[in-house]
């Protein structure tokens, strides 16, 4: 396993805005990102606001036609999502996967989706300690820990009665999120990987250390836990040009210029190797995955095939600080 891993976000919902209805071409884009030497595949999730195929349901395809990436959800609305049904579909997706699932779980927020946020009825808070909850509570039945599986707001006893995941207590439940103290103490105290989607190289490296603190605070081993990092990327040698995909992009996908989304999500937009320098700013900083999305509606296998032709091999031999 290389010291950083590179994993591509497929363009699920991209395909549903271009009229796309068959899943059987992302399918052939995961074998693709395999085939190139990327290390991850991964899928995004909103409910009702930006429909695309439901994420769960095409990971298991993906699994069926992928052998050595791993594959995970950038990320699950899980707030959305009931915790027993859905530690169910975990389970299985773990077992068909064999292994390779890394579940990253979101609580809905931040994105300024209205429709979103309509759905998720909870307050902000009561989503993360609901969340919270459902990831103790699976962790607890998966490792065959005693104890009841009832908490504030669910009965998950029914968890007993299912089959348990392929991975020895369970698929790594990562938190996609970001930098802020909140966020940090819960990555920290129980998840297994953290994935901020906003960040610059200081802070992500201040927060990751928070992370390994909090970790040993609550008697965790801090190395168990992987520091990610989510980054829509445009790759052109001129930085005008690849500024530009990127305005066209955000436009297109989120109603809305690139300088108001640069307050919620990470973009890149320059030439390969400049992109390897920038991104070698937060591996120095902890990061140790990398999940790309491909900024373009209309070059995303252009982008897919320089990246893994021009960055990925530098990061898989860099050796991090």
């Amino acid at each position: 396993m290389p010291a950083v891993e590179v994993g591509v976000a497929l363009p699920v919902r991209e395909s549903a805005m271009l009229g796309h209805r068959d899943a059987s071409p992302l399918t052939d884009k995961a074998k693709q990102v395999e085939e190139l030497g990327y290390d991850s595949v991964w899928v995004g999730d909103s409910f009702v606001a930006r429909h695309r195929l439901e994420p769960l349901t095409l990971l298991a395809a993906i699994t069926m036609v992928t052998e050595r990436v791993s594959v995970g959800t950038a990320a699950l609305t899980a707030s959305l999502r009931d915790p027993l049904a859905l530690a169910h579909t975990v389970a299985t997706l773990d077992q068909l996967a064999v292994g390779r699932l890394r579940l990253g779980l979101g609580v809905g927020a931040p994105l300024p989706v209205a429709e979103e946020h309509a759905a998720v009825t909870m307050s902000y808070r009561e989503r993360v300690d609901r969340v919270d909850e459902a990831v103790r509570l699976w962790k607890r039945s998966w490792r065959g820990e005693r104890g009841e599986l009832v908490g504030r707001y669910a009965d998950l006893t029914g968890l007993r009665d299912q089959s348990p995941p392929f991975t020895p207590g369970g698929p790594p439940v990562w938190m996609a999120s970001n930098g802020k103290p909140g966020a940090v103490a819960r990555a920290g105290a129980l998840y297994d990987g953290w994935l901020p989607v906003r960040i610059d190289p200081d802070e992500y490296h201040r927060s990751w250390q928070d992370i390994r603190a909090a970790a040993t605070a609550a008697g965790r081993d801090p190395d168990t836990i992987t520091p990610a990092l989510y980054v829509t990327a445009f790759i052109d040698e001129d930085d005008d040009a690849a500024r530009a995909g990127l305005e066209a992009y955000t436009h297109r996908y989120n109603n809305l210029p690139l300088a108001p989304m640069t307050d919620y999500q990470l973009y890149f937009g320059g030439s390969a190797a400049r992109f390897t320098r920038w991104l070698g700013e937060y591996v120095d900083a902890g990061a140790r995955h990398v999940v790309l999305r491909m900024g373009s509606f209309d070059d995303y296998d252009h982008h897919v095939r320089v990246i893994a032709d021009e960055v990925v091999p530098a990061l898989h031999e860099s050796v991090p600080v």
